[in-house]
């Protein structure tokens, strides 16, 4: 062998041993999967970030209805979702959480003016000696 050709099969080691890369693990429970896998084979836990269950469709609706408008980092976030989809589930979100403050100021209002007409109530004087327990009867 010539001093080329060692110098090649070295250059071809060196290059093999680059493109070797380390054992993928699952986050969860530490079995050893593909590099290309979505999902761990052992647990069913995604390993892609951005695919899974609360990245899906479902998963966005069902986030919606427990966060409301706090979901849409997960939308954004998905990679599953068309961008059109993206843009229909951040209107939506932003309307619910829109209905949602309108919801609170109009039932804080409420309450507000039912305090106001305790407070002006004629009789709310006697009332007032229902509020106290005689512990003389116990």
């Amino acid at each position: 062998m010539s001093e080329t050709d060692v110098r090649r099969l070295m250059d071809i080691m060196q290059r093999d041993e680059s493109t070797v890369q380390d054992p993928v693990f699952c986050p969860r429970c530490r079995v050893q999967v593909r590099e290309t896998d979505h999902y761990c084979y052992n647990c069913g836990r995604s390993l892609k970030r951005g695919y899974g269950f609360v990245y899906t469709h479902s998963g966005i609706i069902l986030m919606s209805l427990v966060l409301g408008p706090l979901a849409l980092p997960f939308v954004w976030l998905s990679k599953r979702i068309h961008p059109i989809f993206k843009i229909i589930y951040t209107l939506a979100l932003l309307a619910l959480g829109y209905y949602i403050v309108i919801m609170f100021m109009q039932t804080y209002a409420a309450m507000q003016e039912a305090v106001k007409s305790l407070s002006n109530m004629q009789d709310f004087s006697s009332l007032q000696g229902f509020s106290t327990i005689k512990l003389d009867s116990f």
